[in-house]
């Protein structure tokens, strides 16, 4: 381990009611955590964070509102960064994935979505014995996969996918549809639903066809000048790709900087790379000329994440590609619903039937690593030996 990481995890003061546990979303012991990594102790590290997650929530958690965010030291500007420490031990001490009870025995269970949720679950069922099968249309954690490098490390997500690939966890290719959930219902003993949001939001402005979605434009090669429309993570990770490429990035976001949804530390990020913004704007029109694209805003008079108004002000951005960053929903033709609606604490939405992450609203990554975790329990619960 580095300096660094020894470092910050001697500076604990191991409080009696540790606060940066209460802004975790997954609440692990922190503490006992930075304890183990002080005494080289890896393994129970890991163990301790209870999941294979940790470079990930280590990489993309907003951390400044959660564990950092809530250090006690944080008082005197010096909060310990687990976020980091988490990141340096798992890339080099990944838990293995193995059986490590039979309890779960015989209970066959169905995870609809191999993202963060689905893929948690899965996991922790598992460990428990139980016979699990991951249905997934697309690749397994694909949507991380979207996420630039230099905020993600590919390898985190491929030490991941590697641990589910080389276990005994069956992974089918199929788009799971609202009446294929009902047969799934009947075959097997749980199913958990961690559907993804996976279309993605339009403009409803003329010449929209012109434009490209964020997550095209993230797994393309094609950089330029581009103007990235939306305030939030996914708006900042193709502003700051394509500079990190030589292009010109312009973020043009509808309301005021302190109403953007995108973590604090992005947009400073993106600030200090040259990325240039434009608040307080809303599209209206794209037009396109000689391989040039021309997008006309109406300047917006927003109050808070309330209501906007459009005035008649005009602003006029001429770039070569306008990518749209303006989040994703349910695909309505699949799933007949927003989001599914849990009826109790343990995520259970009907029966033997569970959701968690983006199916129930969960956008973060912690949080949907914590709905695996709540659910995988109550599961454990119900059927365990």
């Amino acid at each position: 381990m580095s300096n660094f990481t020894q470092q910050e995890s001697n500076r604990c003061l191991h409080c009696k009611n540790p606060q940066c546990r209460q802004g975790c979303p997954v609440g692990y012991d922190i503490p006992a955590f930075l304890r183990f990594v002080s005494q080289n102790d890896f393994s129970n590290a890991t163990k301790t964070v209870g999941h294979l997650f940790g470079e990930i929530c280590g990489s993309v958690c907003p951390r400044e509102k959660q564990c950092k965010g809530n250090c006690i030291l944080g008082k005197k500007n010096c909060a310990i960064d687990v976020g980091a420490v988490e990141r340096e031990v798992f890339q080099n001490n990944f838990p293995t994935l193995s059986r490590e009870s039979n309890r779960l025995g015989g209970v066959k269970i169905a995870v609809v979505g191999g993202g963060v949720s689905g893929i948690t679950f899965a996991t922790q069922c598992y460990k428990e014995g139980a016979e699990v099968t991951v249905f997934e249309r697309a690749q397994l954690l694909h949507t991380l996969k979207s996420i630039p490098s230099f905020r993600l490390p590919k390898e985190a997500i491929c030490r991941i996918v590697s641990a589910v690939e080389n276990s005994q966890i069956a992974v089918v290719k199929q788009n799971v549809t609202a009446s294929d959930v009902e047969n799934l219902q009947k075959t097997f003993d749980v199913v958990y639903l961690a559907t993804g949001v996976s279309v993605a939001n339009k403009m409803y402005v003329s010449g929209e066809e012109h434009a490209t979605q964020a997550d095209d434009f993230l797994r393309a090669n094609d950089f330029g000048n581009v103007v990235v429309v939306g305030g939030g993570n996914t708006a900042m990770d193709c502003a700051r790709l394509n500079v990190f490429h030589g292009g010109k990035s312009t973020v043009a976001y509808r309301r005021s900087r302190s109403d953007m949804p995108a973590f604090d530390s992005e947009v400073e990020s993106a600030l200090a790379e040259n990325v240039q913004f434009f608040f307080n704007v809303a599209p209206l029109s794209v037009e396109k000329t000689d391989g040039k694209l021309t997008v006309t805003f109406a300047e917006t008079v927003s109050e808070g994440r309330g209501k906007l108004t459009l005035t008649e002000n005009r602003v006029t951005l001429t770039c070569d590609k306008l990518v749209v960053a303006t989040g994703n929903k349910f695909d309505v033709s699949v799933y007949p619903t927003e989001r599914y609606v849990v009826v109790d604490e343990q995520n259970l939405v009907a029966n033997n039937l569970y959701a968690g992450g983006d199916a129930v609203g969960k956008s973060l990554v912690a949080q949907a690593v914590a709905d695996g975790i709540c659910a995988a329990q109550s599961v454990l619960m119900r059927f365990g030996k």
